[in-house]
């Protein structure tokens, strides 16, 4: 297929304001993910709905662009390039898997028609395994954004933030303040932290409050404290205006370290419910299933979906042995778990 056949097949389409309207963002690392995330979300969606996805490029060849097409052909999926070239952002911070195309989510109402009102935010990284048509109903109101406390930090400041029952938790969490600076940014450091890598965002308040360019400001003005990238500006500015999605909406891989359901942040119904009837796994950190080494006890789940792609069959093939990624991969799992007991030794000497 030429360029111009995808150039072609990815004009501007229009949209019932009934139907799901998805957006992605993703360049040629995340491409063969991505085709994962929309197919099983396609697998997935109630009887007679559709989608209407937009792909923000952020660098896919047109070999990958081809085998995305060619993956969704036959699904209720109606999909939509937008080229990310118009905006620079090569000065954010990045590091680990991250790359700058996480923060076009922050752009969002530049990449989507002005028309529409909403839509549903997916990272690339993601099995959905329930029909979005559940979180695109949902009432939005006057929220920036609808999303799910991330069960790997779900508090601005842990320590103020749980309540007493949930202190068991503390010491597995990836962070006990994942914005710093709270204090200087105006957020309250009880409130919950949400993940985005599944949003469902409140157009017209991102265009009538200027939110994109407002995350961007705050990203560049605090770059010393910035950690998990767009989450940072997305919690600081979204502070007390987003609304909570049910938790299995957006299960990351952290869900799965904690020792026992009486160590985990949350309630041990939600927290059940989560684990077992997951509507969205999403694979966050940067061990990722289709890599070699991923320990992921779900990652089954994505070469389920894989299988159904045009990238049907593939599999990692085993790195020659490197002393230091073994290395690496040895310090990760000491580091955490010095961190949690140092942890555990702060909170036993405060009487927590």
């Amino acid at each position: 297929m030429s360029t111009a056949d995808l150039q072609q097949q990815a004009q501007p389409t229009t949209s019932s304001l009934t139907e799901p309207v998805v957006l992605c963002a993703a360049d040629e690392r995340y491409a063969m993910p991505l085709a994962v995330t929309l197919v099983s979300a396609a697998e997935n969606l109630a009887l007679g709905s559709s989608l209407n996805v937009t792909i923000v490029d952020g660098g896919i060849s047109n070999e990958s662009r081809r085998r995305l097409l060619e993956s969704l052909d036959g699904y209720p999926i109606t999909v939509n390039f937008v080229e990310a070239c118009s905006v620079d952002l090569t000065d954010l911070k990045t590091s680990h898997h991250i790359s700058h195309t996480a923060y076009l989510r922050l752009l969002a109402d530049r990449w989507l028609p002005n028309h529409l009102e909403k839509c549903i935010y997916l990272d690339s990284d993601l099995v959905v395994l329930s029909s979005l048509t559940e979180i695109w109903e949902q009432p939005i109101g006057d929220f920036h954004c609808l999303a799910v406390p991330d069960v790997a930090c779900p508090f601005v400041d842990a320590r103020r933030g749980a309540t007493p029952e949930f202190r068991k938790s503390l010491p597995y969490l990836a962070s006990w303040q994942p914005i710093p600076n709270y204090d200087e940014l105006g957020v309250n450091p009880q409130g919950n932290y949400f993940n985005s890598g599944v949003m469902v965002i409140n157009l017209e308040r991102w265009r009538a409050e200027r939110l994109g360019e407002r995350m961007l400001e705050v990203l560049r003005a605090h770059a010393e404290h910035v950690w998990c990238w767009d989450q940072y500006a997305l919690n600081s500015v979204c502070s007390g205006r987003w609304g909570q999605l049910p938790l299995e909406w957006n299960v990351g891989a952290h869900a799965f370290e904690f020792p026992g359901i009486e160590h985990s942040p949350f309630s041990p119904g939600e927290f059940q419910q989560m684990i077992t009837r997951p509507a969205v796994m999403h694979f966050t950190t940067e061990f990722k299933p289709w890599d070699h080494h991923c320990t992921h006890p779900r990652r089954e789940l994505f070469y389920e979906y894989l299988d159904k792609t045009a990238w049907q069959g593939w599999r990692p093939e085993k790195p020659r042995f490197r002393l230091r990624d073994w290395w690496t991969r040895q310090a990760v799992s000491v580091v955490k778990h010095c961190t949690i007991g140092y942890r555990k030794f702060v909170l036993a000497r405060a009487g927590q």
